[in-house]
């Protein structure tokens, strides 16, 4: 039993009073709304907080949300930033983030993957993915221009819920009693390609709320599926804010059918193996594909999982990642000691960096996991995190 039952099993008392008025002061057609993508917008709900049995991962200053200037362009900041760094002219850097005149967007496929490739620099795009989540009812939770990274607030999804004439009187006036009993988080990374164009990739991932208990009375949140429709959703949004926001003239705008004809996947056959050394210990993963595919199916699993991505490097060939292991955390918490944990004084363990490194081996790669320095894992997590991403790129 989910807790969306219960509520509504709570509220019938209430349904049967307003069954007499159900047909007064409503649209009907907006009690059958078929879109696909229904989020709180921010401005008329205070922010959804992370489900309560997650524990978020502790972020610095630099992850916080900085405020956006709205008199600066992104070619002006970009150019000053740059000029600065090089002691230069910013008219004499400016040139290089100027924008053409007609910017491409489209989707790229390989494989499984999907994302985005935008004709435009990295600066510009960014602040448009910045505005794009807003427009969808999202709230960007932490973001890292360094590595182009964004990550939502968790957001309920209320396009799931039955589109019926009682929601549509109920969700007016007791809008909290209609529960999904679900939540949906949205990562996205900008990458630089090396022709000056942008790559963008959007993850998604879930916790799912499950009743528990012998009288079904208390509940509890569980990581749920990655939705690949609803990645591909978002991927056709963002396409079509772009191509409006650089293109607002063009006589043949970007359609939404030709993007989402692009965003079907077909299924695929395992790729990846796990080599481990003669005592069973997981040393490797084995991924089928030649290294430039890899890079992008690893950042990809990396978003799915939830890791926070502290720095990357594709020449060097690593991700770097901030991982807090359940039972490296537990062993940590055991050292501080009887007394420490006596007065209730023990401290919280830091989450250590590790790197997610991997080798060009032709048509394969090879993918291993170090210490955030590249020496070996001395935490013994390392096998831990090759367990995952193997799982994950089956």
């Amino acid at each position: 039993m989910t807790k969306h039952t219960l509520r509504l099993a709570a509220l019938a008392p209430a349904v049967m009073s307003l069954t007499g008025c159900a047909y007064f002061g409503i649209d009907i057609n907006s009690a059958f709304n078929n879109d696909k993508v229904q989020y709180e917008a921010s401005n008329t709900r205070a922010n959804l907080e992370v489900p309560p049995d997650m524990t978020p991962i502790k972020t610095d200053d630099r992850f916080d949300v900085p405020s956006r200037p709205s008199v600066v362009s992104a070619n002006a900041e970009a150019a000053r930033q740059a000029a600065a760094a090089q002691n230069q002219n910013p008219q004499n850097v400016a040139a290089q983030y100027i924008v053409p005149d007609t910017v491409n967007v489209k989707v790229m496929k390989d494989g499984q993957n999907r994302w985005l490739q935008v004709t435009a620099p990295a600066e510009q795009v960014w602040t448009v993915v910045q505005d794009f989540w807003p427009s969808v009812g999202l709230v960007i939770r932490q973001q890292n221009p360094e590595t182009g990274y964004m990550e939502t607030e968790w957001a309920e999804n209320k396009a799931k819920l039955p589109q019926d004439i009682i929601r549509g009187t109920l969700g007016k006036v007791l809008d909290f009693a209609y529960s999904t009993g679900e939540r949906d988080q949205y990562r996205c990374r900008l990458e630089r390609t090396p022709d000056g164009s942008t790559d963008i990739f959007i993850t998604h991932r879930s916790m799912v709320e499950v009743v528990s208990g012998a009288q079904n009375e208390t509940t509890l949140w569980q990581p749920g599926p990655t939705d690949t429709t609803m990645e591909a959703e978002m991927l056709q949004r963002l396409a079509l804010r772009i191509d409006a926001e650089f293109n607002p003239d063009a006589a043949e705008p970007l359609k939404a059918e030709d993007v989402r004809k692009d965003l079907i996947q077909v299924p695929a056959e395992p790729k990846s193996n796990i080599v481990k050394s003669a005592e069973g210990v997981v040393e490797a993963v084995e991924l089928k594909e030649p290294y430039d595919r890899a890079w992008r199916t690893v950042g990809l699993v990396i978003d799915r999982m939830g890791f926070e991505l502290v720095d990357r490097d594709r020449v060097a060939g690593y991700f770097m990642v901030r991982y807090l292991d359940p039972k490296y955390e537990a062993t940590k918490k055991s050292e501080q000691g009887f007394f420490t944990n006596l007065f209730g004084s023990d401290k919280a363990v830091d989450a250590p960096n590790y790197r997610i490194h991997l080798a060009d081996e032709g048509a394969m790669t090879r993918i291993t996991v170090q210490a955030g320095d590249g020496n070996a894992d001395t935490t013994g997590v390392a096998p831990n995190i090759l367990t995952l991403l193997a799982e994950q790129l089956r």
